[in-house]
């Protein structure tokens, strides 16, 4: 329940969907420049960014690396 003191409100809806969206778009826009990327982000976007894509994941398409390449760096 949304609202504990009022039974009749709807439940929030599920935003996961849409953040996977945003996520894969922001990584499939990234991947179309080929090599290695420097990426200045404004502080205030910061946390907006952190909400649909980690510093890993960005890490990852950043260096143009696979995610199964970034487990075998960090299994070295």
């Amino acid at each position: 329940m949304a609202f504990p003191h009022r039974p009749d409100a709807p439940e929030l809806p599920d935003f996961s969907m849409l953040k996977r969206l945003a996520r894969d778009q922001l990584i499939y826009l990234l991947e179309q420049l080929p090599g290695k990327k420097d990426l200045f982000i404004e502080a205030d976007l910061m946390s907006p960014l952190d909400r649909i894509a980690n510093v890993s994941i960005l890490k990852i398409v950043l260096l143009g690396q696979t995610p199964h390449q970034e487990h075998a760096l960090h299994c070295q």
